[in-house]
């Protein structure tokens, strides 16, 4: 009994270090002193920049452009309009994707005093998703980089020119960061890169990514953050996905730099609800606090920081970074190892220690890894929701009672895996030690595969056995030790909650938080140990904590989760065939009530249908006929042998899509001059977005024989047709989602050369 109230002690206790942790500061009003940021002068811009959406090449955009060239003189930055073409190729697809569209950046410049140093440049995009005003995605950034260089001015002459790139287009493939690392000269310029961004509508802020050689960056922000938030995983991990950013391209150009985040109320993330009333003001605060030291010593110093080796790191608690190189894991693992061999000995000698009992902790390790991925996914199963970004959405809405029972169901493992121990007949100290000896492998793996993440299993295995030192494996009877051992278990398991956090956050994969689990039974196993393992009364703990779990999905599988806080996605579409003449409505999101509404309009029966353009089947019903204008698309050979497709796109369209195959091998492909890896393989189909102004654009190859081009468009335009029948009113739980209330033009076309 007094082990199970000392656990839910030390769960309570770590629970309320992590929410404390976890919390964003109070924003700064107004009126806070000139060199501070301020949240409540940020807010001012937010506002102005998104009181509805303002995609690429959109009038809202334009008008968000204006207004920031307004704020950016105001600042004395003396702002340029950089007007070009960006254009983003993916090579890494089952087949070739080029994005691009005419971007028009922001570039101002606070001057240093000696202008020939590189600058530092404070990066943010301005246009948002078609469907969201983007309050935090990406307002939230372009306000803090305003902010933030009011702030460094307000300090005097920085020593180094201050350079604000504000980029366009970021939502249709990294646009203007590409036309302005690729073809604007004052790139060059560039010797420092903080980029500032967003995937929710609050949380703290965390600088989840680095340039390459980042030891010494890493060195100055542990210096710097007043309140970090970052670990070297954060950056491995993100290294690995699909995800990019502005600071993609920034990376990819060998600058250093970091790249700041916040991801809590996913929900809002390129949603309609992501609005100025629902952006967490503390984030934009923490945002600022956290990105203003650093940009200031930045500004301020004789040099940046030089490349050298990627560091192995961590902060605890918001409050300081601990930081080293990777090579120095290995002392980290050192100290872990030694005083599991002190707390192994003392144990031993005790007679309390078995080489079952070791073995059985050990496989303990193995169970608690398989059996809570597999709770745990059985656990989000249960919850009924289907998986991809809109299936996710129903848990977003109530994440805080999805985290809480996946939090229970990993308890529940950790009880249960222990109370079997304990039937095997495993003396506690002999478990233990065989559980530590199994962390300590796994730590060793990494230390030698990927030693940057050391940290996230070096540490919590350092204080799990920093614990079993102290209470020579469970055995001692002095209470001074236990106290001092449940504060470090305490504070392991506080550290470990922000990272069971966020892995729920960012990643819909249930699986991965059992290393979490794993991890926590490390520090926490004497505690979880069952005092009289053959009474049944000792299941019930762990038999609970399971059922709480299930019960808390139960009641997410089995009630709405939409209200108008967090009201349901619905995107409805008019799709046009221009080369039948036939028409649908078509659901993009799962049908509701509403949407269902929406469908059978015409009267017509919607069942799941596959589309032009649509790569999996629509829920569509078949819809009156209307007149939807087509692209122009010509198709010219030169007599050099070169051959031009030359598209333009129809008036009023603010997206275009084109799927391009050619039977014939092409060569020198170029999408507006550019070399382009497109059209590559003969039969390949190849992917070309163009977004926002519509103006011709030409694609280039040389052919080796005659031949020709399949091609199939689709081409949207942001409006419902005039002449169907309209769009009723949407219900409070419901949201118009991404394009909704557009209408698609598709079709096909074979030219020959």
């Amino acid at each position: 009994m007094v082990r199970r109230l000392a656990l839910f002690g030390c769960i309570a206790a770590a629970f309320v270090i992590f929410y404390a942790s976890a919390r964003t500061p109070d924003p700064a009003p107004a009126g806070a002193p000139p060199t501070a940021f301020s949240a409540g002068r940020a807010m001012a811009d937010v506002a102005a920049m998104a009181p509805a959406p303002h995609p690429i090449g959109s009038p809202a955009n334009r008008r968000v452009r204006d207004y920031l060239v307004g704020r950016m003189r105001a600042l004395g930055l003396s702002p340029q309009v950089r007007a070009g073409t960006g254009v983003s190729v993916w090579t890494n697809r089952p087949e070739p994707v080029l994005a691009a569209g005419a971007v028009e950046n922001l570039v101002g410049v606070l001057p240093g005093r000696d202008r020939s140093l590189p600058a530092l440049a404070l990066m943010a995009h301005y246009d948002s998703v078609p469907g969201s005003p983007g309050a935090a995605d990406d307002a939230t950034g372009v306000a803090s980089a305003l902010e933030i260089v009011r702030a460094i001015r307000a300090g005097g002459v920085p020593a180094r020119d201050v350079m604000v790139v504000i980029t366009d287009g970021e939502e249709a493939g990294l646009l203007g960061a590409r036309a302005f690392f690729r073809d604007d000269p004052l790139a060059a310029h560039v010797g420092f890169v903080i980029n500032m961004e967003s995937r929710g509508g609050g949380g703290r802020a965390a600088m989840f990514e680095t340039g390459a050689g980042d030891g010494p960056a890493v060195g100055l922000y542990r210096r710097t953050a007043a309140s970090p938030d970052s670990t070297s995983l954060s950056v491995f991990v993100y290294k690995h996905m699909p995800n990019d950013t502005d600071f993609s391209v920034a990376r990819a150009k060998g600058l250093p730099g970091f790249n700041y985040a916040f991801i809590g109320r996913q929900f809002d993330y390129h949603s309609p609800s992501s609005t100025v009333a629902a952006l967490d003001q503390g984030s934009v605060q923490h945002l600022g606090e956290e990105v203003l030291p650093t940009a200031r010593a930045l500004a301020v110093s004789a040099r940046l920081p030089a490349r050298g080796p990627d560091a192995a790191y961590g902060d605890l608690f918001g409050l300081v970074v601990v930081a080293y190189p990777p090579w120095a894991g290995w002392l980290v693992l050192a100290a872990a190892a030694g005083l599991l061999a002190l707390a192994a000995l003392a144990a031993g000698r005790v007679g309390a220690l078995g080489a079952g009992g070791v073995a059985v902790g050990f496989g303990a390790g193995l169970v608690l890894l398989v059996g809570g991925a597999i709770v745990l996914v059985l656990a989000r199963l249960a919850t009924g929701v289907a998986g991809g970004w809109i299936g996710y959405r129903p848990l977003l809405a109530r994440f805080a009672l999805f985290e809480a029972g996946m939090a229970l169901g990993g308890l529940a493992v950790l009880l249960l895996v222990a109370w079997a121990s304990a039937r095997l007949k495993a003396r506690l100290a002999g478990a233990w030690v065989g559980l530590l000896i199994g962390g300590l492998a796994a730590a060793l793996a990494v230390q030698i595969a990927a030693p940057t993440i050391g940290p996230a299993i070096a540490w919590p295995l350092l204080a799990a056995s920093a614990a079993a030192a102290l209470t020579q494996a469970g055995t001692s009877r002095s209470r001074p030790a236990w106290i001092l051992a449940a504060v470090i278990m305490t504070l392991a398991l506080a550290w470990l909650g922000g990272l069971f956090h966020n892995l729920l956050q960012g990643l819909d994969l249930p699986a991965a938080p059992a290393l979490i689990v794993w991890l926590a039974a490390l520090a926490l196993w004497p505690l979880a140990w069952p005092d009289e393992p053959d009474h049944a009364a000792s299941l019930a703990p762990g038999l609970g904590a399971l059922a709480l779990g299930f019960l808390a999905m139960a009641w997410l599988h089995f009630t709405s989760p939409w209200s108008p806080r967090h009201p349901n996605a619905v995107e409805p579409l008019y799709v046009v065939d221009a080369d039948t003449g036939r028409a649908w409505r078509v659901s993009a999101t799962p049908p509701d009530a509403w949407m269902r509404a929406v469908l059978t309009a015409d009267s017509g029966a919607p069942a799941a249908r596959r589309l032009p353009t649509f790569p999996e089947p629509l829920a569509a019903a078949p819809a009156r006929p209307v007149q939807a204008p087509a692209p122009a698309i010509v198709l010219q050979r030169a007599a050099d042998g070169l051959v031009s497709l030359s598209v333009t796109p129809a008036p009023g369209a603010d997206r275009l899509r084109l799927d391009l195959r050619s039977a014939t091998p092409l060569a020198a492909v170029s999408f507006e001059g550019q070399p382009a890896a497109i059209l590559g393989r003969p039969g390949q189909w190849s992917h070309l977005t163009w977004s926002g102004q519509a103006r011709t654009f030409v694609v280039r190859f040389r052919p080796s024989a005659p031949g020709g081009l399949d091609i199939a468009y689709a081409e949207q335009f942001p409006a419902w047709p005039a002449t169907a029948r309209p769009l009723p009113p949407l219900p409070a739980n419901d949201m118009a989602w991404d394009r909704a209330g557009d209408t698609m033009a598709a079709g096909t076309e074979r030219l020959s050369w």
